[in-house]
C-alpha cells in the first residue's frame, strides 16, 4: 500500500454560538411556537421538527414517564 500524503482542509466559518433569541426567531419564522419545539434539523430538501404535543389549552401532554412528541417534516420549496 502506498503512503498517502496528509490533506489540509479548511472548515467553513462556524459561529461560536447561536443565541436563544435567534433560535426563537427561527421557530417563529417557520410558524412554530418555540415553546413546543424540542429539536430542529435542517436538510437540503426539508426541515425536520420534533415537537411537544399540547392540549388545546396549551398544556403539554404526558406519555408514559415523559412528554408526548411528534416528528414532522416541512418540505423546502
Amino acid at each position: 500500500m502506498a503512503d498517502s500524503q496528509p490533506t489540509t482542509v479548511q472548515l467553513p466559518t462556524i459561529p461560536a454560538h447561536v443565541s436563544r433569541d435567534t433560535l426563537r426567531d427561527i421557530c417563529q419564522l417557520l410558524g412554530l411556537d418555540p415553546g413546543n419545539v424540542l429539536e430542529l434539523r435542517l436538510g437540503l430538501h426539508d426541515i425536520t421538527a420534533t415537537l411537544y404535543l399540547s392540549e388545546p389549552g396549551g398544556h403539554k401532554i404526558k406519555y408514559g414517564d415523559g412528554p408526548a412528541m411528534i416528528v414532522v417534516d416541512i418540505p423546502i420549496a
